[in-house]
């Protein structure tokens, strides 16, 4: 049985009345802020909104369950991030028995200029900076979404920001 008011929905859990956000607040809060850290981890708009809306539709049908994690959104990422990751296995398995070259998509402006900077990271600096800076999420949070730990998430951050510290100097030089 499901009360809704508001942002919030009321849910039977244990026997117990509970008050969670509704799906379609949480939804409205969040969208954006994770197609764009997709985006700018995948460097694919197209595999990005595809893979967060993969993922926002299987938190909708577990809403319930999803809501009352520590964290929906990290869950949600983790779904979206996996789905991106299989998505790109599958092109880059096409690719190579068709043997064909993919040109990277344009992508919106905003955008470009960051992943000018970023598209020189490691695929796991890319995924742990933009779920740090974009996505705003604490380190534990994001060695949970990527099956890492947290000391693996600390220095990939480190060596990161080492990395894009050395090509702001370099652009800053020219």
């Amino acid at each position: 049985m499901n009360i809704v008011s508001g942002t919030l929905v009321g849910v039977v859990q244990k026997g117990d009345l509970v008050f969670v956000e509704s799906f379609e607040a949480w939804y409205d809060r969040e969208h954006d802020r994770m197609v764009a850290t997709l985006l700018l981890t995948t460097g694919n708009l197209d595999l990005a909104a595809e893979s967060v809306d993969e993922a926002c539709s299987r938190a909708l049908e577990r809403w319930s369950r999803v809501v009352a994690m520590e964290s929906p959104t990290g869950w949600v990422y983790r779904v979206a991030l996996n789905h991106a990751r299989r998505i790109a296995r599958r092109k880059s398995i096409e690719e190579r028995l068709t043997r064909k070259l993919v040109a990277m998509p344009d992508l919106p402006a905003s955008a470009s200029e960051i992943w000018e900077l970023v598209r020189g990271l490691s695929i796991r600096q890319r995924q742990v900076i933009m779920l740090r800076h974009v996505a705003d999420l604490p380190e534990g949070q994001i060695a949970r979404i990527l099956g890492i730990s947290r000391g693996t998430v600390s220095s990939t951050l480190h060596d990161a920001h080492q990395r894009l510290g050395r090509l702001l100097g370099d652009e800053n030089e020219s």
